[in-house]
């Protein structure tokens, strides 16, 4: 009996022991846990000047130190050298734990390598490096065109080359010639062909990033004849209102979405009072008022309402020169995705 109760409070002593020696707290290997808010490093927006839509922020969960921020920012005009800081935005800005950047609104950072980096500190100390990248927004119409030259249309072997086609005539006779198939028209000194040595220089100056509407700038730079064309038909009718698509030297052109490149005065800087408006097509064919137009290459086309009415049936040239014009074509070909190298030269 003696022996029994021996064993039962060896066992009682042992197991109380051990159960004390499980309550003992052991060193764990593991990182002390930190509130997240003191380690907050991450914008919640970024903004570039010329930035179009919202900036893509990501980190890296590999690596905690190091984030990126890519954006899209017009160039055109833009100096990648000390492009100016819109925005850098945080949760909470009033907060205490608020973390703080290297570059604020007004700092610039230099692009002109593809990339530029800041740095975000945490309210702990933590920081992390943000890489900042572009691509270039850009609108189809920007670049640089010059002018394509066709055989006369009613006279392919004696009318000069030209790059200007027209369509117009009363309502049943309608006609489709090149501007240069009735050369004898135009005056000594002056022809349209004046104005087929030039280059047209288009740029992007922004866009709206909400409706998707671009803008920019058109120059009309002279070629080496120094000459503007001055469509003045026998000398008396003035016909420029019609037949000029782009202004003479700097003007300025804006896209909505409806499919028309609208031109406006270089003076109109807000883009409010449309001179007209143009289409640019593809090479292809084309049905124009009972005409088929071949388009050996790209053209811009100004298109007129009418009325047509405007009959004699003595059959004059000028019932489609002058009178009943409906479209006016010039075929053009895109030289270059950018504009003329000193674009912006030309516009002061």
């Amino acid at each position: 009996m003696v022996h029994s109760r021996f064993i039962s409070r060896f066992f009682l002593v042992a197991g109380a022991v051990a159960l004390l020696a499980s309550c003992k707290t052991e060193p764990r290997n593991t990182e002390e846990l930190i509130d997240p808010w003191l380690r907050e490093r991450t914008p919640v927006n970024f903004r570039l000047e010329s930035q179009i839509g919202a900036a893509v922020i990501s980190n890296d969960w590999r690596n905690d130190a190091v984030g990126s921020i890519s954006v899209s920012i017009i160039t055109g005009g833009l100096d990648l050298t000390k492009v100016k800081v819109e925005a850098v935005d945080f949760k909470y800005p009033e907060s205490e734990y608020c973390p703080t950047a290297s570059i604020t609104k007004g700092s610039t950072l230099d692009l002109s390598k593809g990339s530029a980096s800041f740095t975000v500190t945490a309210y702990n100390g933590e920081t992390r490096t943000y890489t900042v990248t572009y691509t270039q927004f850009t609108d189809p119409l920007e670049g640089s065109y010059s002018f394509v030259q066709i055989p006369g249309i009613l006279d392919a072997s004696n009318a000069p080359k030209c790059a200007f086609v027209l369509i117009g005539g009363w309502d049943g006779a309608v006609v489709m010639s090149t501007v240069m198939d009735k050369w004898w028209h135009w005056g000594s000194g002056y022809m349209p062909t004046d104005e087929d040595d030039n280059t047209l220089s288009f740029r992007l100056e922004g866009a709206d990033a909400i409706s998707g509407a671009t803008y920019g700038t058109i120059v009309n730079t002279v070629g080496a004849d120094g000459k503007y064309a001055n469509y003045l038909y026998n000398n008396s009718i003035d016909v420029n209102d019609k037949y000029r698509l782009i202004p003479q030297g700097k003007s300025r052109w804006g896209k909505n979405g409806d499919g028309y490149i609208y031109i406006f005065a270089w003076d109109d800087n807000t883009y409010q009072n449309p001179l007209y408006k143009l289409s640019l097509l593809d090479p292809g064919t084309y049905t124009l008022d009972e005409k088929t137009a071949a388009l050996p290459c790209q053209a811009l086309l100004r298109s007129f309402p009418g009325p047509f009415d405007v009959i004699d049936y003595n059959w004059p040239d000028t019932r489609w020169y002058t009178d009943n014009v409906r479209h006016v074509i010039w075929l053009i070909n895109k030289t270059s995705d950018s504009p003329v190298p000193n674009h912006d030269d030309l516009l002061q």
